[in-house]
């Protein structure tokens, strides 16, 4: 009979010594299972600079800029400030306001403080206290003065390479950081396509600036020159000095898709948004195309709740059939409901009383009116942080 090698006989193996080996197998497969995880989970320890489309880009060299004058306008800035967060912009996110106003929160009623707050907070805010820019009338017996020429504070960014500024009577339907990597230019606009004359002026809602501190003194000499009354009454001034600046010279943006207006879906020939004459308007194709919409059926604002007469009056009238249902008057309802609602849910502000209609309807248009009227607040609780 062969004799078995010592390799075949069979081993006494320590039970205790055997479990120990299997437990500590077993734990080291968990632990490489959890780091294989976290490598997956987590990107790159690189923050400042991250890698999209191909290109290196360091996103701290660019920021969005806006301003506020009062309360409802710092609310309507949050509001952008949380639609960039939630399209996931990577850009820094800039905010002028009043130098008079602090971060000290006395109050549940303190909501300028509290929103301050929240924006630098949450929404990752760089708060720039200033004192605001203002143009005053020359003409006419009346003095007005227009604080919304604040807006070119953001030509003072010049630690930016590159910076957009948006007014805050916008909705945005999507980030724009691919404007940042425009070709250079000094500035790029859409024009206001809803206006008359041609060719269209361009709109100061939107403008991706390269700052610069000397284009800022000019804006600022122009400024203290004061404006004409009714310009600066209608809070149009901006539009004047950026256009007597800039006309020939800015980088133009479609308006098609940066540049849509609400009273777009009140209109019955969209000839001059859509550029081609041959293509059939579908309300629901521009509407998800679009980056931003902006509020433009005076005397309609979104902060203001509606007068019923004016309802009836403005909304789009389904082509001839008020009675009847379509894309328009849904898309354009929803646009104004979804503003109150946030308004609502982020800055704890509910909407300014309706008005009585006949007397708006009189009132010269005003892009900032009544922004200053203080809406009730809602109930008394204080924006989460």
């Amino acid at each position: 009979m062969r004799r078995k090698r010592s390799d075949e006989l069979p081993r006494f193996v320590d039970e205790a010594e055997a479990r120990s080996f299997r437990w500590r197998r077993k734990y080291t497969y968990y632990l490489c299972g959890f780091i294989f995880v976290c490598w997956l989970l987590y990107p790159s320890g690189k923050t400042s600079s991250q890698r999209d489309n191909g290109l290196n880009i360091n996103w701290s060299h660019y920021a969005y800029s806006l301003y506020a004058i009062d309360g409802a306008t710092l609310c309507h800035a949050l509001l952008l400030f949380d639609a960039l967060a939630r399209f996931g912009s990577k850009a820094d996110r800039v905010l002028f306001y009043p130098a008079y106003w602090d971060l000290t929160v006395e109050s549940s009623k303190d909501r300028d403080s509290q929103l301050l707050v929240l924006a630098r907070d949450q929404y990752k805010v760089k708060l720039q206290p200033i004192e605001l820019l203002a143009v005053e009338s020359r003409t006419g017996g009346t003095r007005k003065l227009d604080k919304t020429v604040t807006k070119f504070m953001a030509f003072s960014l010049a630690y930016y390479d590159r910076v957009i500024s948006l007014d805050s009577d916008i909705t945005l339907l999507d980030s724009l950081d691919e404007l940042f990597l425009l070709p250079k230019t000094s500035i790029a606009m859409p024009r206001s396509y809803g206006t008359d004359s041609k060719p269209w002026p361009l709109t100061s809602m939107l403008m991706v600036i390269q700052p610069s501190l000397e284009e800022f003194e000019r804006f600022k000499k122009r400024i203290g020159e004061g404006g004409d009354n009714m310009l600066v009454k209608a809070h149009r001034f901006d539009m004047e000095i950026v256009n007597e600046r800039f006309e020939e010279s800015a980088l133009v943006l479609p308006h098609r898709p940066y540049a849509l207006l609400t009273s777009e879906f009140r209109r019955h020939d969209h000839a001059t948004y859509l550029g081609d004459p041959g293509e059939t308007w579908d309300a629901e194709k521009v509407f998800k195309e679009a980056k931003l919409v902006h509020f433009s059926d005076w005397p309609l604002q979104p902060w203001v709740m509606w007068p019923q007469k004016g309802l009836q009056e403005m909304q789009p009238d389904c082509n001839g059939n008020h009675e009847a249902g379509c894309a328009e008057r849904r898309i354009w309802k929803h646009l104004y409901d979804d503003f109150r609602h946030r308004r609502k849910d982020i800055c704890k502000l509910l909407s300014v009383p309706a008005p009585e209609w006949t007397g708006a309807k009189g009132r010269p248009q005003n892009s900032t009116d009544r922004t200053d009227e203080q809406a009730t607040p809602h109930a008394t609780s204080t924006p989460s942080s």
